[in-house]
């Protein structure tokens, strides 16, 4: 179980959540990262009292640690949620999917019946740039790296399956925030807790554009 909260969020606050916590049985710990703070618990604690205690805290998000395919069946409902919320009906939801939910969704244009699929083009990847992408039922990183090789990772740290990795150009590393953990490019741990290094993909660059195959 995290608690996700601002990555602004005051330090009183954060230790104001974690007396509450380990009020309930919860042991806690808590790491700051660029998009979010996150308060990692483990424990016997309640996960029903816990509800209780936060359930007001409109700014603090309770998320379990899910398996790989929970997460994905709750990506899937999240998006269809996503349609349904903005007046749209099931099937239209389902149908428009690139266009509700674009930034979880490949640029348009991008799937096709061809074996390559485009995610996107060396001119608008600057030195060390990443671009989040998703394809393939997949969240992923395009990255350019210092040597000006392009490199397509796995955006969710292995060590928890929940935690979106933050790419750190100055250090040419993927950082998880919830726990610290770092890969190089390549897919590698660098730093632990993770053990189990990330998923890769070939890039294949023809003229301008950056391609994935679609067999990954």
């Amino acid at each position: 179980m995290i608690l996700v909260l601002d990555p602004k969020a005051p330090q009183e606050m954060v230790d104001s959540v974690v007396r509450i916590v380990t009020q309930l049985g919860w042991k806690t710990e808590v790491s700051r990262g660029d998009d979010q703070t996150v308060i990692g618990l483990s424990g016997d604690g309640d996960p029903e009292a816990l509800d209780k205690a936060l359930a007001e805290r409109g700014d603090i998000d309770i998320v379990p640690i899910l398996t790989r395919q929970q997460y994905q069946r709750l990506r899937i409902r999240r998006r269809m949620m996503t349609g349904l919320v903005g007046g749209l009906g099931l099937l239209t939801a389902m149908g428009a999917a690139a266009p509700v939910a674009g930034f979880l969704l490949p640029p348009k244009g991008m799937l096709g019946e061809r074996d390559l699929v485009k995610v996107g083009t060396a001119q608008e990847m600057g030195e060390r740039a990443s671009k989040p992408i998703t394809l393939f039922g997949r969240t992923m990183l395009l990255i350019r790296g210092a040597n000006g090789r392009f490199y397509a990772t796995s955006a969710i740290c292995t060590h928890m399956s929940v935690c979106h990795l933050e790419w750190k150009e100055e250090r040419n590393l993927l950082v998880c925030p919830c726990h610290g953990g770092e890969f190089d490019v390549y897919g590698n741990v660098v730093k632990g807790p993770p053990s189990v290094p990330l998923q890769t993909f070939p890039v294949e660059v023809s003229g301008d554009d950056l391609l994935l195959r679609r067999e990954v």
